[in-house]
This record gives C-alpha cells, structure tokens and sequence, in this order.
C-alpha cells in the first residue's frame, strides 16, 4: 500500500471483505492499482500543481479530494482484473468522473486548491506558476523600409 493511502481510505468506498474477496491474497495487486492511480492523478496535475508537495503529505492534512480520486482510481483498475459483468457501476461512474476532473485540471478549467507549482522569477523570487502569461509579447517587425 502507498504511503499515501491508507486502509481506511477505502472504507467509504468498499467494504473491507469486499476488497480483500477481490483482493484473493494478492495484496501486490492493490500496491499495483494505487501506484498507477497515483501516476495518472500526478501526469493530471503536474503541470501546475506541486505532485511531490501534494502526495508526501500525511494524515488528515492530505487533501481529501486527491484522496478520493486515487481511491476511486484504484479500485477501477483492482475491477479490471474481473469479469466486465462483475463491475459495479458506481466503479465505473466514479472512474469518469475522476478522468473527467482530471481533464479540466489538466486543460486548466478547473482549479482546485492545491499546492502550486512554483518557479523563479528574474529576481530570484518564488512565483506560483499559473496558465496566465502577463506582459506583452514580442513587437512584431516593421515592414517598412
């Protein structure tokens, strides 16, 4: 298990018999699923948001949201191992609901409050990095001769 999820993560989501019956002993399998639910959230929010700030954080002062999305994740793809049948749909709704916020993140139409990534001005100075670019461009060339 990922030191950023822990087994009570799980508990508004899935019974804990459920997870283990679907587990069958193969605990390799849920270190699997968290470890590519945690890839897809980081290469989502990478571009804008501090990933290494974000998920070495402990406790209760994980963001709850990030939570959610790595769990629902990871239970996806621990469902991929069984038949398609045996999918529930709240599985697979939560799934498109995650890649769907995730997408916005990405495409910057929908911040969330996390920590940003941040980069040094001319200065020297930490400055959030954002979407935004401020000033002016480049003047275009005259033509003139």
């Amino acid at each position: 298990m990922s030191t950023f999820i822990s087994a009570d993560d799980y508990k508004p989501f899935i019974k804990d018999r459920n997870l283990q019956q679907m587990l069958d002993g193969e605990s390799i399998a849920l270190d699997q699923a968290e470890d590519t639910a945690i890839t897809t959230v980081k290469d989502a929010l990478f571009q804008w948001y501090n990933t290494d700030a974000i998920f070495s954080t402990t406790g209760d002062a994980r963001p709850k949201q990030v939570i959610r999305w790595v769990v629902c994740l990871s239970l996806y793809y621990l469902y991929e191992r069984l038949p398609a049948a045996v999918m529930p749909d709240r599985i697979k709704n939560n799934y498109d609901e995650v890649m769907r916020w995730l997408l916005d993140i990405e495409d910057g139409k929908k911040p969330v409050d996390l920590p940003h990534k941040q980069s040094a001005d001319g200065t020297g100075t930490l400055q959030d990095k954002t979407k935004f670019r401020w000033g002016n461009s480049i003047k275009p060339r005259s033509h003139e001769f």
